[in-house]
């Protein structure tokens, strides 16, 4: 795991990460091979977790953890408007109902006032979105 920071809007890649990128690229395994193995067992130790899934996209992560949820049809997900499409997406594609709270114009975050007006009974999960590495509230 890199203890570096990263910084937002460009990379920050070493020679390490070069050759690394290179084992695989020259290996007879692109995708689902033992360096995909190799860091989900690294990410559970490194996290904590007994379980972890490498997938190839945030929206691919979005996607499975609100599938992973098991929401009945029609069940409510409050989320921030101001995100990229998969957020809202990733609750469409499950046959959920996304409902937008508005953002905070300090942060650019989701605001806890908004999310408190929109929770019904419907309302099952809040996905916030740390807009530019901002935590929320």
């Amino acid at each position: 795991m890199r203890s570096k920071f990263l910084p937002y809007g460009r990379q920050s890649i070493d020679d390490d990460d070069i050759s690394e990128v290179d084992k695989v690229l020259r290996s007879d395994w692109l995708t689902t091979g033992p360096k995909v193995s190799e860091f989900e067992e690294k990410f559970c130790k490194y996290i904590g977790c007994k379980y972890g899934v490498a997938v190839n996209s945030g929206t691919s992560a979005l996607d499975i953890a609100v599938a992973s949820l098991g929401l009945k049809k029609g069940s409510e997900i409050i989320t921030t408007p101001f995100t990229f499409m998969a957020t809202a997406n990733c609750i469409l594609y499950n046959n959920l109902k996304p409902v937008f709270a508005d953002i905070k114009k300090d942060t650019y975050n989701i605001n806890p006032d908004e999310i408190k007006k929109r929770i019904s009974s419907k309302t099952k999960v809040i996905i916030y979105v740390d807009y530019a590495g901002q935590p929320c509230d």
